[in-house]
């Protein structure tokens, strides 16, 4: 009989008009939508049913507002991982992002455990950038922060399936809830309903992405603190660092 009782909540937090519905709609439905249409709050549950057990992931799309804190409240205290999203063309969306960091360490006493991204997004926008890459390095030494960090683009449908990636990474072995967590994002999409998980090589793949994604975060803990310098060069791959 299907065990029922595994539930994973991984919440998308961050400020109106950064694009979270957006990489949410491009990772579940490979769809992208230049309207804005404002977010009160969206649950996209999914069920999974992995080796006999029923498994039920939560994608909760947050307000970008603040005009519901007890719904932010109550979305930060219920979640098993956190997706915290700012746009690189928004140096007020950036600092929104670390107040919300700041608000889940005193929400949740095990912050340190819980797997955490942050994401910048709309790099397909690199003429407007008002947050540089080294700014958010910078914040992440200085902070101590023991998440990932990473920037996509939801319309070019770049980096987007590596914020799951990075969860994994962190996720593995980790918490009561690791284990269903890591069944289910290390696989790929198939369809829009669904992940697949008969894709043995993507799944070596991502486990050697989250030893080079460790081995980073390694570095980056010993070595000195960035310097800032502006770079216009971008390539697929890059900022996934923590």
């Amino acid at each position: 009989m299907a065990d029922t009782d595994h539930r994973n909540r991984i919440v998308f937090l961050g400020a109106g008009r950064v694009g979270k519905t957006a990489i949410l709609k491009r990772f579940l439905f490979n769809t992208f939508g230049p309207d804005y249409k404002e977010t009160v709050e969206d649950l996209y549950a999914r069920d999974y049913n992995i080796r006999g057990t029923l498994i039920k992931i939560d994608l909760l799309d947050t307000a970008g507002n603040l005009t519901f804190p007890a719904m932010r409240r109550l979305s930060i205290t219920t979640a098993h991982a956190f997706v915290l999203v700012y746009s690189i063309t928004s140096a007020e969306s950036f600092t929104e992002v670390t107040k919300l960091w700041t608000q889940i360490q005193e929400e949740r006493p095990n912050w340190k455990t819980l797997p955490c991204v942050i994401v910048g997004t709309m790099m397909d926008l690199e003429n407007a950038r008002q947050v540089e890459k080294f700014d958010t390095l910078n914040w992440i030494y200085s902070n101590n922060f023991p998440g990932a960090f990473v920037e996509v683009s939801a319309k070019e449908d770049e980096n987007v399936e590596d914020i799951f990636r990075l969860l994994l990474s962190q996720s593995r072995g980790e918490g009561r809830h690791a284990g269903p967590l890591s069944h289910v994002l290390s696989t790929r999409r198939r369809s829009a309903n669904s992940l697949d998980e008969s894709e043995p090589e993507k799944s070596e793949e991502w486990d050697s992405d989250a030893k080079n994604f460790n081995r980073s975060r390694s570095l980056v803990r010993r070595g000195s603190k960035p310097k800032m310098k502006r770079t216009h060069k971008r390539g697929k791959n890059d900022c996934r660092l923590s």
